[in-house]
């Protein structure tokens, strides 16, 4: 038994940014576009949302501050602006970082106090409601566009939690492939395998079902096809539709199930190095946890090595072997195999972040296949060490 609920208008194609201003004209006449603090810029991409949002005669208030690794203050200081400008709507322009803020801001700006009061791990209020979202991806990775879930880092406590509420849904998302050209070579591999590890991990989870196997196959297939070629060549269109929509069927799969384990020890990693790429992150750590889960995933691995990686072998414990054999093989080609050791972190702090890891993201460890415990999480980062 499963159900679905996917409230989301997506607007997904080549062009579809241009339809912005009848989409949100009936939200509401003043917009707080929430974005990073160059790309969107650099490339004009902020300029043209606001120029069209003038166009249905809406304002916009800019809130440009969102780093990697979004932190709660930065929400608590925009839901205030949001508060004081009397906002109607938020838009989060970007990748995931300022569209899970945009979510953030939401809540906060509509309930009032600050956004950790609403956090599991904080004050544990649950929010009955949020401005609107509308989010415009210009990264395929998060697949938030399409999930209630949005991910915020506490700088005091180093937790990096993920939030998941039915009022966050955006209402409205602009899925446009066209705006994902500019994406570096590396950004494009990142967010790309975070998409794919969001599959993954929906298609191991304990709650899986066949709505989601059908999307989380297609999405790492897609991935697998497509990334060497945006990533050597980043105008490609028809690439970067492609990876757009793997992005787009991974957030829906993520909420038709969620992760497992593998978002739990990133989030811990990078919570206490936010200069890790989060995409990256899951790749470091990701082919560790299926070998610690081999026995218990074996069967679905076996599936993957003929489904995503075209394998042909019959033995079942060979395909699953080979399956793990050639997603590092994949990854490596990337650069996305290194050792944490290799990237500033100490082997001092391995413990805290594994006993942050499990204590912040228990709710995902537990739909593992595997039951995982804190220690368990501290020898898997371990071997990624």
């Amino acid at each position: 038994m499963f159900s679905v609920y996917l409230p989301t208008r997506i607007i997904f194609g080549v062009g579809s940014l241009e339809k912005l201003p009848e989409l949100v004209s009936n939200l509401g006449k003043k917009a707080m576009i929430v974005t990073g603090r160059k790309s969107t810029k650099q490339t004009g991409l902020l300029d043209r949302v606001i120029s069209l949002l003038k166009k249905a005669e809406i304002e916009a208030v800019v809130y440009d501050k969102i780093q990697p690794n979004p932190i709660s203050d930065h929400v608590d200081e925009a839901a205030k602006i949001a508060r004081s400008e009397n906002v109607d709507f938020v838009i989060g322009l970007g990748g995931g970082s300022p569209i899970d803020s945009a979510k953030a801001i939401a809540i906060t700006a509509a309930m009032g106090g600050k956004f950790w009061d609403y956090v599991p791990v904080g004050g544990g209020k649950k929010p009955d409601k949020a401005l609107p979202v509308v989010a415009i991806p210009t990264t395929h990775g998060t697949g938030t566009e399409a999930d209630p879930f949005a991910v915020i880092t506490n700088p005091e406590t180093n937790e990096k939690v993920g939030i998941g509420y039915d009022v966050i849904f955006p209402k409205i998302s602009i899925v446009d492939p066209e705006v994902m050209v500019t994406l570096p070579s590396d950004q494009t591999a990142y967010t790309s395998m975070d998409a794919f590890y969001h599959s993954l991990e929906a298609f191991l989870n304990i709650d899986a079902n066949p709505y989601s196997d059908l999307l989380a196959v297609d999405s790492m297939r897609r991935i697998v096809t497509y990334l060497p070629v945006a990533y050597k060549d980043g105008k490609n269109l028809e690439a970067r539709t492609n990876l757009a929509w793997a992005s787009t069927e991974a957030g829906i799969t993520e909420t038709l199930t969620g992760v497992i384990a593998n978002h739990a020890i990133e989030h811990g990693l990078s919570g206490f190095h936010p200069e890790l790429a989060h995409g990256l992150g899951l790749c470091i750590t990701g082919p560790y946890l299926l070998e610690y889960m081999f026995e218990e995933t074996c069967e679905r691995l076996a599936y993957l090595a003929k489904a995503v990686f075209n394998v042909d072998v019959v033995d079942t414990k060979k395909a699953a072997k080979t399956f793990i054999e050639k997603l590092y093989m994949f990854q490596d080609m990337f650069n996305l195999n290194p050792k944490l050791s290799t990237l500033g972190f100490k082997e001092e702090e391995l413990p805290q972040i594994a006993k942050t890891s499990y204590r912040t993201m228990k709710g995902v460890v537990v739909k593992s296949p595997k039951r995982l415990s804190e220690e368990d999480l501290l020898e898997i980062i371990k071997r990624a060490f």
